[in-house]
This record gives C-alpha cells, sequence and structure tokens, in this order.
C-alpha cells in the first residue's frame, strides 16, 4: 500500500484486503465520480487497484475542503459511518479514472465482528493519523508542511493537482504557488517535482 497514510503502520490489513477480493468485484470509476455521497449511509468498501480518492468536506458556507486522500492499493471508504452506523460525512471522489475492488459493508462488518482486535487496531491507527495531523497543522508552518508532504509521499503530484494540494494543506493556491517558487528559486526544490504538471489551476 502506498505510504501517504499513516494509519496502516503496524496494521496487519490483509485479512481486510483477502476478504474484499473473495467478496468483491471490480468496479471503474471515471474521474469526477463518487465513490460515496455524504448524507447517505455507507453501502460499500474498496480496494483501490488502480487510481486514487479525494475525500471532500462542504463547510455552511459551501466551500469545499479537501481532508484526505487514497491511492492505489489503499482501503477506499468511511470507518465511521460503517461502524457507528451514520451518514458518510465527506464526499468521497475519483481524483482520476480508477478501479476499485468494491465488496459490501457487510463484509467487513462481519469480519470485525469476528475480529474485534482489527476493528480496534484500525480505530487506534485512524486516530493517531487525525491528531499527528491536527498538531501538524498547528505546529508547521505551510512551507514545512508542504515539504513534509513530499517527502512522505513523494510521488502524490502524479495523482492530484497543485489547487487539490492547497486545499489538503489549508492554503491558497497563489500561497502554495509561492512556497513552490522560493523553493525552485532558492535551489531547493525536491528532485522528486521533475515532470510534475506546473498548472496552478488545472484539474
Amino acid at each position: 500500500m502506498s505510504d501517504f497514510n499513516s494509519y496502516k503502520a503496524g496494521v496487519d490489513l490483509s485479512v481486510l484486503r483477502d476478504e474484499c477480493f473473495a467478496h468483491g468485484t471490480i468496479v471503474h470509476f471515471n474521474k469526477g465520480e463518487h465513490f460515496a455521497r455524504r448524507g447517505r449511509m455507507l453501502s460499500c468498501w474498496g480496494i483501490v487497484v488502480s487510481g486514487s480518492f479525494k475525500y471532500v468536506m462542504t463547510d455552511s458556507e459551501g466551500n469545499l475542503h479537501i481532508v484526505g486522500f487514497v491511492f492505489d492499493d489503499d482501503i477506499v471508504g468511511d470507518f465511521l459511518s460503517l461502524v457507528g452506523q451514520r451518514p458518510v460525512i465527506a464526499d468521497i471522489i475519483s481524483v482520476t479514472d480508477a478501479d476499485v475492488m468494491v465488496c459490501d459493508v457487510s463484509v467487513v462488518a462481519n469480519m470485525f465482528a469476528a475480529a474485534p482486535e482489527l476493528r480496534i487496531a484500525l480505530a487506534d491507527g485512524l486516530f493517531r493519523q487525525a491528531y499527528d495531523l491536527y498538531l501538524e497543522l498547528h505546529l508547521k508552518s505551510p512551507k514545512e508542511r508542504y515539504e513534509a508532504l513530499l517527502r512522505r509521499f513523494p510521488k502524490i503530484l502524479q495523482y492530484i493537482s497543485l489547487r487539490e494540494m492547497s486545499s489538503y494543506l489549508c492554503i491558497t493556491p497563489t500561497h502554495l504557488s509561492r512556497i513552490r517558487h522560493e523553493l525552485t528559486f532558492g535551489g531547493k526544490e525536491m528532485k522528486n517535482l521533475s515532470g510534475v504538471k506546473e498548472n496552478l489551476f488545472g484539474s
């Protein structure tokens, strides 16, 4: 699985993956298509075979905020919707064309019932990741968060646009452009940025 989401560290997700592949089916999602919609009950989980998805929240004024991503071989779904039996709170939308091994939520729910230690480990990992990201937002400058993101997942700009990255980093596209300009002309731009899209307002 990709190194983007840290909650997987120390959690053996092979059983979840195997169950999904054993009971699921491959579904193709076009770019911009929803895997799940906010306000609705979650109907399925999946393993991303190829492609990527973003988690998008809408605030009280109708502004969109990207709060998460999943990439190749990651899990796509909503843990809290499943275990809490509540509607999905973030739209899950394909960033690229994607193929996903999709299984019904009942498959995952039954597995959690049979292996509660996996559910607990997954909950602990998700809490740890969310808390780390919350602290990072307050402790690091936007430039430090940008650099940390590239170190954590160097290939991210092969999947998402700079507009999407700026939303995830909680800064404006203009601010992100200034950071990249500063790093580039300061001779510090990371080598893994070669060949990525430079259009700040690309899709």
